[in-house]
């Protein structure tokens, strides 16, 4: 099993390698990728390198024309994203991530945190939080738990806009999107609830790239922020000064995980590390 999910995967570097991501969608949409797709969705893929390097991954769930998919295959994917986590999780630890996609991230943090930690990963997608749960079952680990759920300022409904590819999907409120394909009605859980509800220990690290609503997300977990003081990583899509505002207001110091130049100024897609000022002593 193990070597035919290798030779799959290295059958989709090639189809990768041989067209960039716009011709592969446009391919797959008119259906000239079938007889390619029938063979790359017949089982299991395998990360081939990076640090989540063997992970098995639900070829079902997985989307071979998506904008992520070279990188997830190659383990090259937010390098610096993942160098964060392992230098703020431990074994034991709590992660929750918020934004999970296939649940790429969450594998990487299940590893470091061990039978012991807990991983919560969310993601507004049901297909998303579906291959999360596939792709944990998968690896063996039972320490991920997977929702399908939003998380906003507080908890409730909203419209999510779903996206071909499942990177961009956003809440509606975030704005439109070209590749939208449907909008649905989705759970939305503010962070501090979340915590309370699932009674999690102390939570060590949050991820956030939801596309937009970054702020909407920390406005929801200022209990959380207080009083465990976990170290935050997120991506800013825009949102630079008045995200790094909201961080410094609960006591963070922020810092560019992409560069030297200071978020505020950096680029719109630039990931950032939130350290509390002062941590939580047990």
């Amino acid at each position: 099993m193990a070597v035919a999910a290798t030779l799959r995967t290295r059958l989709a570097w090639g189809l990768m390698r041989a067209l960039d991501v716009e011709h592969r969608r446009r391919a797959h949409d008119r259906g000239w990728l079938r007889p390619v797709e029938a063979v790359l969705q017949r089982g299991e893929l395998r990360v081939l390198g990076g640090p989540a390097h063997g992970s098995r991954l639900s070829s079902e769930h997985f989307a071979h024309w998506g904008a992520q998919a070279w990188s997830v295959l190659t383990g090259t994917h937010e390098p610096m994203v993942h160098e964060a986590l392992r230098r703020t999780l431990g074994p034991g630890g709590v992660f929750i991530d918020v934004g999970s996609n296939i649940g790429y991230t969450a594998l990487l943090a299940a590893g470091i945190v061990g039978p012991g930690g807990r991983v919560v990963a969310l993601d507004a997608q049901r297909e998303c939080a579906d291959a999360t749960r596939a792709n944990a079952r998968l690896n063996g680990l039972t320490q991920i738990e997977a929702l399908h759920s939003a998380a906003g300022a507080a908890s409730g409904e909203a419209e999510v806009i779903v996206t071909q590819d499942p990177l961009w999907t956003r809440l509606a409120s975030v704005g439109e999107h070209p590749l939208e394909v449907r909008r649905d009605r989705v759970p939305v859980t503010s962070l501090d609830d979340l915590v309370a509800h699932l009674a999690l220990p102390a939570v060590d690290v949050v991820k956030i790239d939801v596309e937009g609503a970054e702020l909407d997300v920390v406005a929801g977990m200022q209990r959380v922020l207080a009083g465990q003081r976990p170290f935050v990583i997120a991506e800013m899509h825009g949102l630079n000064a008045a995200f790094c505002a909201a961080m410094a207001a609960a006591g963070y110091r922020v810092s560019n995980l992409d560069g030297l130049e200071p978020v505020p100024q950096a680029g719109d897609n630039v990931h950032a590390l939130c350290e509390p000022l002062e941590r939580v002593t047990p």
